[in-house]
């Protein structure tokens, strides 16, 4: 090897890891100036936006590409990028709110990392940008090491704080003061990513993605066969309680996810390198074809949950990544169904597939997909049309995360509100905390529940009293579950709750004591003990049947038995509600 040679890895070493730490301490600079009146709000976001994604583009290139190209090709992604991230910026009155919105940034980062491949195979230029094989090695090249290398700084943080620790033991704190440096951290984390960077790419040849590709595919069956058995079991099971929420669409996609990715690895680059045994690609086959079921069931759960909610920006990224996942499905399932070039067209779709999620990400940071205004013009449309009551919409969220489309909205909604919304409306623009808001939403809710329940609950005997401050302090949960109760009708259409009032412990008046009967989802009878101390906390125990040793399970004929008083307080040491052959006493 000649002496250039031998100095190729120091100088890219030496460039990498001054790369890093030179971006890592203008990322530092440029968050100790957020806020500064001298700095505009949009030239920092186009600053941070620029010099982040330059820098990550640029170390990823460097190394498959010279230095100067790497540069290059780090600005040719950077400018755009950054333009599109403050185009976003434009939906708020200080356009560097984007920092705080997950969903702007998180979509803004995948197009980056979908990107770069497409970049470097243009700028090796030795292959068509299209070209399957060079898209998927570089892709997985950059995974691979920019993987390992954000590994390997968590190890370096773990040495530095155990190295501190143990100086610290004889006096020395040097390393310690470098912790307390925001700006070392900074520097110090990027010059570590750089140099591990460059390492990586000098051991390219012993790292590289064929292990953990071929890892992947010993994962390929496992998941065939977990989604075989959730497909047989679906037609017994049913949908009931498949779509209750985002969860379900959540596993959903993130299974459709795995799937794609297991595929993709099972085919490999091209054909000298996919899978070769008759059995893995069968089963790499069946993948594909029944992945549309799994996909097309998370849009489903993401149109439910929609169609009974409206829209919100977590919601529409959800529907967007949803209908990507099925768009892969479908294109995969076709693919395999084709014939013999199965493999091959499946790798064409995932080269066309790629440039689509692209365009989409880059659409998202534009007005044709801005996420704020068409929520709040769905939440508005929820309301105007009367599908609700504005108890549930996401007003806080309107006033403080969605910007300008968010707060037009709510200006909108306070067009004619009545006087609660009204109410609800200001709270949410006042209340700079959203825990706080909820709390008082939430204290709201509890006191138009225990309203509620003093107008329905029925209270025996016939005479006895029961109002609002008989609720004061009891939990939540206790008014939600005995309101639910009474909202479950029997048979008569009475309602499904009732208050016994009595001596059921004695030295205790009546007036101050009391069982709560009602039912539960499975229209079973259950009770609470419920009484107020002298202090006016209160006391809630639960009931059990001293004959049975347990909690009594009766059903909902003995609740219409306390109803038309077919019921008596009986003794039995303390005294006790006696019941269809029942006796109910309080818990000690």
């Amino acid at each position: 090897m000649t002496r250039t040679g031998q100095d190729a890895p120091i100088r890219l070493r030496l460039a990498l890891g001054g790369l890093g730490a030179l971006a890592g301490l203008a990322l530092w600079a440029l968050g100790e100036a957020k806020g500064n009146p001298q700095l505009p709000p949009m030239l920092w976001l186009l600053s941070l936006a620029g010099l982040g994604s330059f820098a990550a583009v640029a170390l990823a290139l460097s190394g498959p590409l010279r230095f100067a190209v790497a540069l290059l090709g780090g600005v040719a992604v950077a400018v755009p990028a950054a333009l599109l991230l403050g185009w976003a910026g434009l939906r708020f009155d200080a356009a560097d709110e984007v920092a705080g919105r997950p969903e702007l940034l998180t979509v803004w980062m995948l197009m980056l990392f979908l990107v770069t491949p497409f970049v470097l195979v243009r700028l090796r230029g030795r292959e068509p940008v299209t070209d399957h094989a060079a898209l998927f090695e570089a892709a997985w090249n950059l995974t691979v090491r920019y993987g390992l290398a954000w590994l390997f700084i968590g190890l370096f943080w773990l040495v530095l704080l155990l190295s501190a620790g143990l100086l610290e033991l004889v006096g020395v704190d040097a390393i310690e003061r470098i912790l307390r440096s925001d700006r070392l951290r900074f520097v110090l984390s990027g010059g570590v990513l750089g140099l591990a960077l460059a390492v990586m790419h000098e051991l390219r040849k012993r790292i590289s993605p064929d292990l953990a590709l071929r890892l992947l595919r010993l994962l390929l069956p496992v998941l065939l066969t977990v989604l075989l058995v959730f497909l047989v079991a679906l037609p017994f099971r049913g949908l009931t309680g498949l779509f209750g929420g985002v969860s379900p669409a959540a596993t959903l996609m993130g299974t459709v996810a795995a799937a794609i990715t297991l595929v993709s690895a099972a085919l490999d680059r091209d054909e000298a390198n996919a899978v070769a045994t008759s059995g893995l690609r069968g089963a790499t086959r069946v993948l594909a074809v029944i992945l549309p079921v799994p996909a097309a069931l998370a849009v489903w759960a993401i149109a439910l949950r929609v169609h009974a909610h409206g829209w919100t920006p977590d919601r529409l990224l959800a529907a967007l990544a949803a209908g990507v996942l099925l768009a892969y499905a479908l294109s995969y399932a076709a693919c395999a169904l084709s014939g013999r070039r199965w493999t091959g067209r499946i790798r064409t779709c995932n080269v066309a597939l790629a440039g689509v999620s692209i365009l989409l990400a880059a659409l998202w940071l534009t007005p044709a997909l801005d996420a704020f205004r068409i929520s709040a013009a769905s939440q508005l449309a929820r309301h105007q049309t009367g599908g609700t009551d504005g108890t549930d919409l996401p007003l806080w969220h309107m006033a403080h995360d969605w910007g300008r489309a968010g707060r037009a909205g709510l200006d909108r909604l306070a067009t004619g509100a009545d006087l609660a919304l009204a109410k609800r409306i200001a709270e949410a623009r006042n209340t700079p905390s959203r825990s706080s808001y909820e709390s008082a939403a939430e204290d709201d809710s509890v006191q138009q529940d225990a309203a509620e329940l003093v107008e329905v609950m029925p209270v025996r005997p016939q005479g006895a009293s029961f109002a609002g401050r008989d609720l004061d302090q009891v939990p939540p949960f206790y008014v939600r579950q005995w309101l639910d109760g009474c909202r479950r009708q029997l048979s008569d259409g009475r309602p499904g709750c009732v208050l016994v009032r009595g001596n059921f412990r004695p030295g205790i008046p009546a007036a101050q004591q009391a069982m709560v009967l009602f039912l539960d989802s499975g229209q079973r009878v259950r009770a609470t003990y419920l009484r107020h101390r002298p202090d006016g906390d209160p006391d809630l125990r639960a009931v059990f049947d001293p004959q049975e040793g347990s909690v009594p399970d009766l059903p909902a004929g003995a609740l219409a038995q306390v109803l038309d008083g077919e019921s008596d307080v009986v003794p039995s040491g303390v005294r006790a509600l006696g019941v269809g052959g029942a006796v109910l006493m309080p818990g000690f």
